[in-house]
């Protein structure tokens, strides 16, 4: 099933009504569907415009990142703008407040989907830090640059990342230092109120190593 059809079908159109937006046969339609011929660039841009999508979308295999941005903008696409009323103590109305009528389910969806954009980043980031290995260890001792006198290769490294976060105590340590080492402190503000209570003074303790040794923040 190509892009347009998976589209078309979420957004609820028909093929007919789509034609007649776009100005052309039903059956021209049906030929891109079956890939009799291919959608002219004229053409997506034109769909691009009507379901607020890249062209790129409507030619081609949808992944699952993308059936999801396609379905947040139907959602997007369907939203009626709500007037939330916002009273007092007393019950009384004070003012008034703008909410899309699928703000939460949206707000959820995206969520939803940058962690999954994370995800498939972190699988090709760590996809190319082997490949790195692979480099190193045909081209020269990986110990000849490491900071370690034992293996600190990226498999290496990324391995014992992984024990510590299967460790429930330890994982918790070691997400307040990535925390704070991929923060940027110049820009002002406490870092604390990010972090639980009973991690603040080992933040406060760590963030003056990262100063002492003015390491990068």
């Amino acid at each position: 099933m190509i892009g347009l059809e998976y589209i078309v079908k979420e957004f609820h159109l028909g093929y007919k009504e789509l034609s007649n937006k776009l100005g052309i046969s039903p059956q021209t339609i049906q030929d891109w569907l079956k890939k009799r011929r291919s959608i002219p660039q004229k053409r997506l841009e034109q769909l691009a415009s009507i379901f607020n999508l890249p062209t790129e979308f409507f030619q081609k295999e949808l992944n699952s990142i993308e059936m999801q941005e396609v379905a947040i903008r139907y959602l997007k696409s369907i939203s009626e703008n709500l007037e939330v009323p916002v009273t007092d103590d007393k019950e009384n109305v004070v003012t008034y407040y703008n909410k899309s009528s699928n703000e939460d389910e949206i707000h959820f969806m995206e969520k939803s989907l940058e962690k999954k954009k994370k995800q498939r980043q972190i699988r090709s980031e760590l996809h190319n830090l082997f490949e790195s290995d692979i480099l190193n260890d045909l081209d020269v001792d990986i110990r000849d640059n490491s900071p370690l006198l034992s293996d600190s290769s990226n498999t290496e490294a990324v391995f014992k990342a992984i024990e510590i976060l299967k460790d429930e105590h330890s994982s918790d340590f070691f997400k307040v230092i990535l925390y704070l080492m991929n923060m940027d402190l110049e820009l002002g503000g406490k870092p604390e109120t990010r972090i639980s209570p009973e991690y603040r003074v080992f933040a406060k303790d760590f963030l003056e190593v990262l100063k002492k040794h003015q390491l990068p923040e």
